[in-house]
């Protein structure tokens, strides 16, 4: 695959990874306690966002304004997605089709720290870069930073991190890919 082919097919993974993680946040109040449920809904968008951030910071340094800061927040947040799907997956299997208890393997839920980390240095090198919207860059900060302050913190009522979520999805699934996409748009597959 050629980075160009790369750059234009990781740009719609993140922003379908977006879009999923908004169907999540709007799932998870009617999954109930459902623990494989959640990570069901929840792996496949951390997956995608990791491939989608691959072709996007690929872009960004092409055009040698990533700086060190986006290569760090890159590596968190990639590392953070294959973690959570990874582990989310195995929850998948282990609780909802093995039916055994998961005790050890909800050690995957720190690491969202590492991603909330990674999502803010990472979109404040894309918003210093300016090369992608700034809109979509802030809104995955607030959210990341909403998400902490809820998720960990304890700030708000816990049904916020719901509205934490769909606003990093708005801001992973919106301007950001689809710039990226409509400028390799005319690329041959």
């Amino acid at each position: 695959m050629t980075s160009s082919n790369l750059i234009r097919w990781g740009a719609l993974a993140a922003v379908l990874a977006g879009a999923l993680f908004i169907v999540e946040a709007v799932a998870v109040p009617f999954i109930g306690d459902s623990h494989w449920g959640f990570h069901a809904l929840d792996a496949p968008p951390h997956a995608l966002l990791a491939v989608g951030l691959v072709g996007l910071c690929l872009w960004q340094t092409r055009q040698g304004r990533l700086g060190w800061l986006g290569r760090v927040g890159f590596i968190l947040v990639v590392t953070a997605c294959v973690v959570i799907a990874l582990g989310g997956l195995a929850i998948v299997f282990v609780d909802g089709v093995l039916k055994a208890p998961v005790g050890v393997l909800d050690c995957i839920h720190p690491v969202e720290l590492l991603l909330i980390i990674g999502a803010v240095l990472l979109n404040m090198a894309t918003m210093r870069a300016d090369l992608l919207p700034r809109g979509g860059a802030l809104l995955i900060i607030v959210g990341a930073l909403g998400f902490f302050a809820i998720a960990f913190a304890g700030i708000a009522p816990e049904w916020l991190i719901s509205v934490a979520v769909v606003i990093l999805g708005a801001g992973w699934g919106t301007p950001s890919g689809w710039k990226v996409v409509r400028r390799h748009s005319n690329l041959p597959v």
